[in-house]
């Protein structure tokens, strides 16, 4: 059987190590160039005081690159689900090629469980070594932004692809051996998996852990950071302010600015710092002096509340995303050989 299964799968092995290796080559040679970059960068901007500007030159010019590569990394799973999964049994019942196994000394179940295992490690490896290739790569980046929580960066590094891999890879065969037919097993494979990957991403990762819930005053330090200050142009409207997280964390949501009774407060409140500001130096071009602002408005005692994961959360995220898409494989699994014993042979 081990043979039989390489003997058939040869031809899909051969163009993902094809694929693979085109890949590969991109990312360690473009790779090598912006590690290089960064550390020259770095370097450089350390001695003339100016790394900001600097360094967010270096994420400017990369931001493509790295749109692409990432999703490259999250569309290799529904890749393997489609192209791998959904014809490995879909394939032999429309060609009625699993008789001559099954009417031999192979059970199905022999039959079925060489087959998920050799090309279901096939998958997870391939999404494995795509994953240590884009971790690498993106790691200058992921240094400068911070941030590893966001949906695109969180999807496409490290542990989480070998899970959806193994997941995407279990369901194209199971949606194979139920819809009989290989090519509707491919559209409802890629349909269901995206449909997964977007209701765990948006829906259940934010609530796998208890999130940490602070208070942060608005003054000069808080708003020297800020990445939005937006208000109303009704006196009566809200103000929104947009806090910065801290370093590394996954900023889930914050309230409106709130005032010391923790009701939202608003335009008219902050009317007059605002208009002092406006006035003040560098309004006439550049950004805006939001320091300021948040040293006029520290009197008022305002506030805002933040929701948040902790950046050291982020690998048990990792583990408990990936062992959930583990648990769902084997799960499918599971009906996979409980209904291949209904196929008629």
């Amino acid at each position: 059987m081990i043979w039989l299964t390489w003997r058939q799968f040869r031809t899909q092995t051969y163009v993902a190590l094809v694929l693979l290796a085109a890949a590969a080559a991109y990312l360690l040679i473009s790779g090598h160039q912006l590690h290089h970059s960064y550390t020259v960068d770095l370097a450089t901007c350390q001695t003339s005081s100016n790394c900001s500007d600097v360094l967010d030159a270096l994420q400017s010019q990369y931001n493509g690159p790295l749109d692409l590569v990432e999703l490259l990394l999250m569309a290799v799973p529904a890749l393997i689900g489609i192209f791998w999964g959904a014809p490995l049994i879909a394939a032999e019942l429309e060609r009625g090629t699993h008789y001559t196994a099954w009417h031999q000394s192979v059970t199905r179940t022999r039959w079925l469980a060489v087959k998920l295992t050799l090309v279901g490690f096939a998958s997870v490896l391939t999404a494995g070594v795509l994953s240590l290739l884009v971790t690498w790569w993106t790691s200058p980046l992921d240094t400068l932004t911070g941030n590893r929580f966001g949906i695109q960066a969180f999807n496409a590094r490290d542990i989480t692809p070998l899970g959806y891999a193994a997941f995407a890879f279990v369901l194209g065969a199971v949606l194979g051996l139920l819809f009989r037919r290989a090519v509707p097993a491919m559209a409802a494979t890629i349909a269901i998996f995206i449909a997964v990957q977007i209701l765990v991403s948006a829906g259940l990762r934010p609530h796998l852990l208890p999130a940490t819930t602070v208070s942060l005053p608005i003054n000069q330090t808080t708003m020297s950071q800020a990445i939005r200050f937006d208000r109303s142009a009704s006196t009566t409207g809200p103000v929104l302010i947009d806090l910065a997280a801290p370093a590394g964390a996954w900023d889930l949501s914050q309230t409106q600015a709130l005032g010391p009774n923790g009701q939202p407060i608003q335009t008219s409140a902050i009317i007059s710092c605002w208009s002092q500001m406006a006035a003040g130096p560098g309004a006439k071009g550049g950004p805006p002096d939001f320091s300021s602002l948040g040293a006029c408005l520290a009197p008022q005692h305002l506030h805002v509340d933040m929701t948040y994961q902790p950046a050291y959360r982020y690998w048990q995220l990792q583990w408990m995303e990936t062992a959930f898409y583990t648990v769902l494989a084997a799960l499918l699994a599971a009906v996979c050989f409980r209904r291949i014993r209904r196929v008629r042979g």
